[in-house]
């Protein structure tokens, strides 16, 4: 009986262990996808001289296919008037972090958010 309980607890470990360095890719790449859609948010806006709401549903679509709900995603932009070329725009996306990791090894606490930050200057010509 008692191999037995080691044996299922040393599975659970080495379950754990191997399963760690693919959570933490999977983290990641969902903060990497945050940092892509932003760019691309604040490259779309140059040449719009704001963010509209269409790029705003686009965006929250891409995130919303990658498991983050509509109402979770925050987008913002440093303007919501139109701007003359020239003037810097800046986005921000903040979307929850997915609490992955049963234990944290490093003893640093993790942020609860994923953030992206992006910068262009306006291109909108009249």
């Amino acid at each position: 009986m008692k191999d037995t309980v080691l044996r299922a607890l040393f599975m659970w470990l080495v379950l754990f262990i191997v399963l760690q360095p693919m959570m933490t890719y999977v983290d990641y790449l969902l903060d990497l996808q945050i940092k892509a859609n932003t760019s691309y948010l604040a490259q779309k806006a140059a040449t719009e001289g704001m963010v509209t709401a269409s790029m705003r549903s686009e965006v929250v679509n891409n995130l919303k296919a990658l498991g983050f709900t509509e109402s979770s995603v925050e987008i913002s932009s440093s303007t919501a008037a139109l701007q003359d070329r020239g003037v810097r725009l800046d986005v921000y996306i903040r979307a929850p972090r997915i609490s992955m990791f049963p234990y944290n090894f490093s003893g640093n606490a993790q942020s609860s958010y994923y953030y992206g930050h992006g910068s262009t200057m306006s291109e909108y010509l009249e």
